[in-house]
């Protein structure tokens, strides 16, 4: 049984098999660091229009498969991807900010708190500092999965980005592999595709050109498969790559890869490319990457032309959780024409929110763990935290127009 989509492509995304992505060489990324210019310690909300660093880990949670599987087994399973991106620029514009990665268009108002009008699922915050959090649900190919996203926003005005001496188009070769690439300057940010036809494993985002000329971005992708205790599969893919413009010279970027799990860990020696400004009409049109604005605009119009769900049909518990001192809550839906099996799918899509919520709480209050042969930080608090699930059903209605239940999940926290 594989997850319903590996590379989740919400709203409009380029969809990638699930185990072609998994064999595809992806992106490696370290720790988040703020562009040069961003003035730390400053209050970014409300959020003012313009472009922003967008850091951010993405976690999708297969919650039909997971719950088909024990159904018909008897046997927990637990099935996950991972993606933590750094280098990513989005722009937020008269109250909403498009994710150019997952393709979804975010609506954030001025005391930081996030919706999605063409998912009523989608909710969460912005803080003042910039980390952020929001989570829905995302149906693909009849599966629904839990999304569930944590970053941070960093304002870039035009100080910590470079000027316009490092604009152009640029040819860039591999001298060992042959690989071309196209990519373009232009406002501060730097956007790029292969010509060659070969595959990139994803989709590319536009990223920050530092004063200095130099950028870099990455991303790495981890997959968790369980299956009770006979059974369980951990690895990860990723590339980093770091680059550098010298205006009237050229540009060079160095990309390194590497994989873990599964026997075939190792880190290949990096590819070097290389490449000068072209001239008008060199290559063709097509060949030339869309601006950071046209990327963005494009991922916009696409979401904004998505058919919007009617908040009508939806209770109100749904479309705002209550807020209890000393509680906390999840709301799951399923359209499904069978009543209590759409129940039951929106159950445990409530139960995965209700998850992440403990997950985050667990984390939070972890300051040291050992860890044993095998086993990350991460697997020891996402196995504490399913220990602590204990809830119970607040709510839960059926609508007979849509086909779909709606559930409502309560616990009580320490």
């Amino acid at each position: 049984m594989t997850l319903s989509t590996a590379a989740v492509t919400m709203h409009g995304m380029r969809r990638l098999p699930f185990f072609a992505t998994l064999a595809a060489v992806l992106v490696f990324s370290c720790g988040t660091t703020r562009p040069s210019g961003e003035t730390q310690g400053a209050d970014v909300l409300p959020l003012t229009n313009g472009w922003y660093g967008y850091d951010f880990t993405r976690r999708l949670k297969g919650v039909e498969d997971e719950r088909n599987f024990f159904d018909m087994t008897g046997t927990p399973m637990v099935q996950e991807l991972t993606w933590k991106y750094t280098g990513v620029v989005a722009r937020f514009d008269d109250g909403s900010l498009f994710d150019p990665v997952t393709g979804v268009e975010l609506q954030i108002d001025d005391g930081g708190e996030i919706s999605s009008p063409q998912n009523l699922s989608i909710r969460g915050s912005v803080n003042g500092d910039g980390t952020f959090q929001w989570s829905g649900l995302h149906e693909e190919h009849g599966r629904l999965n839990g999304v569930f996203v944590r970053g941070t926003l960093t304002p870039l005005p035009a100080s910590a980005r470079g000027g316009p001496q490092f604009d152009g188009v640029f040819h860039l070769t591999d001298s060992g592999t042959g690989r071309r690439q196209m990519a373009k300057i232009g406002d501060g940010f730097y956007t790029w595709s292969f010509i060659d036809g070969g595959e990139t494993g994803f989709t590319p985002w536009p990223t920050l050109i530092r004063p200095d000329g130099t950028f870099s971005f990455g991303m790495d992708m981890t997959t968790v498969m369980e299956m009770g205790d006979f059974a369980s599969q951990h690895f990860s893919t990723g590339v980093f790559v770091e680059g550098s413009v010298v205006p009237g010279r050229g540009i060079t970027l160095e990309e390194v890869t590497r994989t873990a799990g599964l026997g075939v860990d190792g880190s290949p020696d990096p590819r070097i490319f290389a490449g000068t400004t072209i001239r008008a009409g060199e290559f063709p049109n097509e060949t030339v990457p869309d601006t950071a604005d046209g990327i963005v605009g494009a991922g916009r119009a696409a979401a904004r032309a998505l058919p919007r769900p009617d908040p009508a049909d939806f209770p109100p518990w749904y479309l705002r959780p209550p807020r209890r001192e000393g509680f906390i809550f999840a709301a799951g839906e399923k359209t499904f024409p069978a009543q209590e099996t759409a129940f039951i799918m929106a159950e445990a899509a409530a139960a995965a929110g209700l998850a992440d919520q403990v997950t985050v709480r667990v984390a939070a209050a972890t300051t040291e763990i050992t860890t044993d042969a095998g086993t990350t930080v991460e697997e020891r608090i996402r196995t504490e935290a399913s220990r602590r699930l204990d809830y119970r059903i607040a709510e839960r209605v059926y609508n007979t127009k849509t086909g779909t239940a709606f559930v409502l999940l309560e616990m009580r926290v320490d």
